[in-house]
């Protein structure tokens, strides 16, 4: 279960309503504790993938149809980034992984950059404090 924003994620509930379906029903149909389909239907955690396609085969509902829209603008954040982020390894002479220990497996294994996503993270506040 995946947690969720103070704001709602998806329409279950109302949907579940809809449909004539109780909790305990998508509870028995999806395999999974009748507690956790109220966390969902409160937008308290969200449903997988796979649990959401099981809710939307049950309730006969295309899986968008139980999501709520997030509000999202294209504010080109993602091509600014891949600009930058091409700017960072290719100038900047940022690897796009680096080597870590494992200490469980005590061998160097290969991870992302912390770095390089610090910057990245650092890149997009910036600009969508820009946009704003």
């Amino acid at each position: 279960m995946e947690k969720k924003s103070n704001k709602s994620i998806n329409t279950i509930k109302n949907a579940a309503k809809e449909a004539g379906a109780s909790s305990r029903l998508i509870s028995l149909w999806v395999d999974v504790d009748y507690t956790t389909v109220s966390n969902w239907s409160s937008n308290k955690y969200q449903p997988n993938d796979d649990n959401l396609n099981q809710i939307g085969e049950l309730l006969q509902k295309d899986n968008r149809d139980l999501l709520e829209s997030q509000g999202r603008l294209d504010t080109g954040l993602a091509k600014a980034l891949e600009k930058e982020l091409k700017r960072l390894h290719k100038e900047g002479g940022l690897p796009y992984e680096v080597e870590k220990l494992d200490k469980k497996k005590g061998i160097n294994v290969k991870v992302n950059n912390p770095e390089l996503i610090r910057r990245l993270r650092e890149f997009a506040e910036k600009y969508k404090n820009n946009k704003k």
